[in-house]
């Protein structure tokens, strides 16, 4: 007890005291810094600059009730920069637009600057193009006819393709008077798959063609059609003949039926080998009092479909006269 007292009162104390109290000072000041300084290097973070490039529509400001506007592009590149967080918001509204005015101009070739509206004042931007080349021109619109087109080539070989036809038969083509004056015809091209055996339908896109078949810049209104290619069977009207089939007892069986001809169809190498058409009739069961139904399709594999489709057929006498008699 003696020694600590003689320690409290000696100058040793005091100046550990002090140190122990010269450190707590430094730790206080020292420890909030050190936060500030966290949060500011995460501040430092959050508003670091990034960049971005963003295609955006080009927006053309002109007389568009009396002009037509050629040559621009559809889209330009917007490259941006700055803050993370307002890039993003950006990026992700898009609350600006980009756009040449040709309000001023009048007829002819023009080379203009590409402008912006509503970008972000602490965003840094550049656009590329910064020019474009217009071409502005008289506006004139028309309304053509439609034709339809097809290869016919592509129909099965024995079968007819007839006459396409289209709908809208008419359109509106709007666009430069020198490019509407040039148009000779509104074409709807349909394209037939290889060996085509019936009726065929195709939404197709509408090109306005000049004389020498290329294609012209107009706007066409509607823009595409729809077209059918009716594609038939060859048909052919023949008289029938009935044969009996399965006489197991020799028996002369006489054969009729109401339909006397009947309309065959099938390819035409098929349809020229026949002038009559034979049709087998199975009598092994068949009585004076029976009638059979045949369909003309079953009885040759190369008739597609014929009308009528089917027929009746009646034994006209119960005669068991044997075909050697």
């Amino acid at each position: 007890m003696k020694k600590w007292r003689k320690f409290v009162n000696s100058k040793y104390f005091y100046l550990t005291l002090s140190f122990l109290i010269a450190l707590w000072i430094y730790w206080s000041v020292s420890l909030p810094s050190i936060g500030s300084t966290r949060s500011s290097t995460n501040n430092s973070t959050m508003n670091a600059n990034e960049t971005a490039t963003e295609q955006v529509k080009l927006q053309v400001n002109s007389d568009s009730e009396n002009y037509f506007i050629t040559g621009y592009p559809k889209q330009v590149k917007v490259k941006l920069e700055g803050p993370a967080a307002l890039l993003t918001a950006t990026k992700n509204t898009h609350n600006f637009t980009v756009y040449i005015d040709l309000h001023n101009l009048g007829v002819g070739h023009h080379r203009v600057l590409v402008r912006q509206n509503g970008l972000n004042h602490d965003l840094k931007y550049s656009i590329k193009p910064r020019y474009v080349d217009v071409d502005i021109e008289p506006k004139a619109q028309r309304v053509f006819p439609v034709q339809a087109e097809y290869d016919s080539k592509n129909v099965d070989s024995g079968y007819i393709a007839g006459d396409a036809s289209v709908s809208p038969q008419v359109v509106q083509v709007v666009g430069a008077r020198s490019e509407v004056q040039r148009i000779s015809q509104v074409v709807a091209r349909a394209t037939l798959p290889k060996n085509t055996s019936s009726n065929f339908h195709q939404e197709v896109l509408l090109q306005a063609l000049d004389v020498q078949g290329r294609t012209l810049s107009v706007v066409i209104n509607p823009q595409t059609a729809r077209v059918k290619v009716s594609v038939t069977v060859p048909s052919k009207k023949v008289a029938i003949k009935l044969i009996p089939k399965n006489n197991n007892y020799n028996k002369n069986y006489n054969l009729i039926s109401d339909v006397k001809t009947v309309r065959i169809y099938a390819r035409k190498k098929v349809l020229n080998q026949i002038n009559e058409l034979e049709i087998p009739v199975d009598v092994s069961k068949l009585d004076n009092k029976d009638s059979k139904v045949v369909t003309i399709n079953q009885t040759k594999f190369d008739i597609i479909d014929s009308s009528p489709r089917t027929i009746k057929v009646y034994l006209k006498s119960d005669s068991d006269q044997s075909v050697s008699d």
